[in-house]
């Protein structure tokens, strides 16, 4: 037996303090009827009383292990190759609002976005990142709606400043694990800076999920100024503008270390072809193992005990 979320087994911990609650409840629930309600009035006794405090801490255990998601044995289960799901990426920190492109490499960005989830037959998600990453969209068929909620996304949108490609990629394959068993890949946009510090586990870690990592790099290699609201340009405290160039090695080496593929600027007709043929998505059905969702045993008998607890609770003062 597993167990989907097995840290919810912890509450179970308390199961002894839940017991001794309850049957505190009933002794001083007795000794109260006695003093204050006369043996005629309370009726005939309830002997099934006893049992109530150790059926409602089953009862509350049972509980505890449907919501832990219990998984007892596997079936086969036939699923399309060809929906392969997909996370896309995008970099909103402060260095994509350069407009090394004629317009900024966000606003170029969103496009490569929109045209890479609206030419994707499968699923997609969207996830946003600066030196932090937040998801915008969990996996939808609705790739129509998840693109208008990129045409929202501003420089800066996260008010974390820096740029951690490694925490995105992180977070891409949190999200991908919570996927049905279905193969997924990722689309990482960006200029390609990176400040963080976990990009080389990052990459190990999708290397050994089977998560191939596509990248595609916007802006120049000659840069340029970073603009801040009111369109200035940002500056360091000497008063020197900065300026940003984009990092298309980096980005390559992302792809090459996970068996994707690496663009550049690929603002061509044809340019994304190659994310949305059969040399990714793939064709025919696979068959993989699924667990078998066994929630409802304890949860039918989470009921049971709850209701058998109410019975005995007839008689009560």
């Amino acid at each position: 037996m597993t167990f989907e979320r097995s840290e919810l087994l912890l509450i179970l911990s308390v199961l002894p303090l839940v017991v001794l609650f309850l049957i505190s409840r009933e002794r001083l629930r007795r000794r109260e009827a006695a003093r204050l309600v006369s043996e005629r009035l309370r009726g005939l006794s309830n002997t099934s009383r006893v049992a109530r405090p150790w059926l409602l801490s089953v009862a509350f255990a049972s509980a505890i292990l449907a919501v832990s998601g219990p998984r007892v044995g596997s079936e086969s289960v036939e699923i399309p190759r060809n929906e392969r799901d997909r996370v896309v990426l995008v970099d909103v920190s402060k260095s994509m609002s350069a407009d090394d492109l004629g317009t900024t490499r966000l606003d170029a960005a969103k496009a490569v976005a929109q045209r890479v989830m609206a030419n994707h037959a499968g699923r997609v998600a969207l996830i946003i990142f600066e030196r932090s990453a937040e998801v915008i969209s969990p996996l939808t068929s609705d790739s129509d709606a998840v693109s208008t909620l990129l045409d929202t996304i501003q420089p800066g949108e996260l008010s974390h400043p820096g740029s951690d490609l490694g925490g995105a990629i992180d977070a891409a394959i949190d999200l991908a694990g919570r996927s049905m068993p279905q193969k997924v890949d990722v689309v990482l946009i960006s200029d390609g800076e990176d400040q963080g510090k976990a990009l080389q586990a990052a990459m190990a870690r999708a290397s050994t999920s089977s998560i191939a990592v596509h990248t595609i790099t916007v802006g120049t290699s000659q840069g340029g100024p970073i603009k801040t609201e009111g369109s200035d340009e940002l500056r360091d405290e000497n008063g020197e503008v900065v300026t940003t160039s984009a990092r298309a090695d980096l980005m390559e080496k992302i792809a090459r270390k996970t068996g994707g593929r690496a663009l550049v600027n690929p603002f061509g007709e044809h340019a994304l072809d190659v994310l949305v043929d059969g040399t990714i998505s793939g064709d025919g059905r696979t068959t993989v193992e699924q667990p078998i969702e066994r929630f409802q045993w304890p949860l039918a008998l989470s009921f049971l005990l709850f209701y058998c607890g109410s019975l005995t609770n007839r008689g009560a003062e």
